[in-house]
């Protein structure tokens, strides 16, 4: 997940967190527009939300009639600290895609022009 869409190249992310504006291989643009990546942040909050969910409902069946209530709260807090962390570059990876595939499928899409790699130093 963490490939440009569109060819395939690895090395497509600065840091752990922060993708490179372009693709070193194709040029492809990663985010359209400002804040493009907000999927990226739905889809990472949708996932730890339903791993908290898992662990909630796992400890209330597992310990009713008597919840240990501060266990579960820094369980809770472990969770959504560490899901989003480990998962969001795998979701902004996943979320350059979705775009990549809307994008394509629009009627003016058209498709990269070979460009001379070192044409890329001129501009």
């Amino acid at each position: 997940m963490k490939r440009c869409p569109r060819c395939g190249a690895g090395a497509v992310f600065a840091s752990w967190l922060a993708l490179k504006e372009r693709c070193p291989r194709c040029d492809l643009r990663f985010e359209k527009e400002e804040g493009g990546f907000l999927g990226a942040m739905t889809l990472t909050y949708i996932l730890a939300m339903a791993v908290w969910l898992v662990v909630l409902v796992g400890v209330m069946i597992a310990t009713v009639p008597h919840l240990p209530v501060a266990p579960l709260v820094a369980a809770s807090v472990a969770i959504m600290v560490a899901v989003p962390l480990l998962t969001y570059p795998n979701m902004k990876g996943a979320w350059a895609a979705i775009e990549f595939l809307v994008l394509r499928s629009q009627p003016d899409y058209r498709p990269p022009v070979g460009r001379d790699p070192r044409a890329r130093e001129l501009e």
